[in-house]
């Protein structure tokens, strides 16, 4: 078991592999945020931490004497804790667009997330559903991703995170774009030039491409 969080750090427990947790080490390692991340399983938590996570989830930021366990709520929390570089726009109109394509891709039933998940853990029929309807919702976006250099964006913002983590992970899934998804696969390269991205991998994420 770990000790507690240091009080006067930005503490991040994530899992070394899961796909939320990697979303949160890119944004940090983005914002070149100082902070102690530890890649732990659940059960490796301080116990004065999880007892302050009632879900007993991955990942989970300690800031400021706080505990914050919702994805949304970390991403969200983190760029406005540490402002630069922004990671959400100002205009509330364009802010509330990036929340809805966040809620898309992470949260809502079918999301891509779900989907990632239902690839790795389910059974083969369900895994080959899951895998068909991925690609099919990527290559269906395709015009999005070759429209700016950021999806929907001139700059980087946390969809490009939540996405480039997706991504990362597509071979390991067993998710072929081919042709069609070119756009796709260079806006991928782009973000896993980013030092930021790299610097986020874990050991076992390394593997995956």
């Amino acid at each position: 078991m770990l000790t507690k969080p240091n009080p006067s750090s930005t503490t991040l427990y994530s899992s070394p592999q899961e796909i939320e947790s990697h979303v949160v080490r890119f944004i940090m390692a983005e914002k070149n945020i100082e902070r102690d991340v530890f890649n732990i399983k659940i059960n490796e938590m301080p116990e004065e931490i999880l007892e302050l996570n009632p879900c007993q989830s991955l990942p989970t930021l300690f800031d400021r004497g706080i505990v914050l366990y919702d994805l949304s709520v970390i991403m969200e929390y983190l760029d406005e804790r540490f402002p630069f570089p922004p990671l959400l726009p100002v205009d509330p109109i364009e802010k509330s667009e990036k929340r809805l394509m966040i809620f898309r891709f992470t949260r809502s039933a079918g999301c891509w997330f779900e989907l990632a998940n239902i690839i790795e853990t389910g059974s083969k029929k369900e895994a080959d559903e899951a895998r068909k309807i991925l690609k099919s919702n990527l290559i269906e976006l395709v015009p999005l991703f070759a429209y700016k250099p950021f999806f929907k964006s001139d700059e980087m913002t946390i969809v490009d995170a939540c996405l480039a983590v997706l991504l990362w992970r597509l071979k390991k899934l067993e998710v072929e774009l081919g042709a069609p998804g070119k756009a796709v696969t260079d806006y991928a390269k782009r973000l896993f030039a980013r030092d930021s991205f790299k610097e986020s991998l874990t050991d076992c994420e390394k593997e995956y491409n």
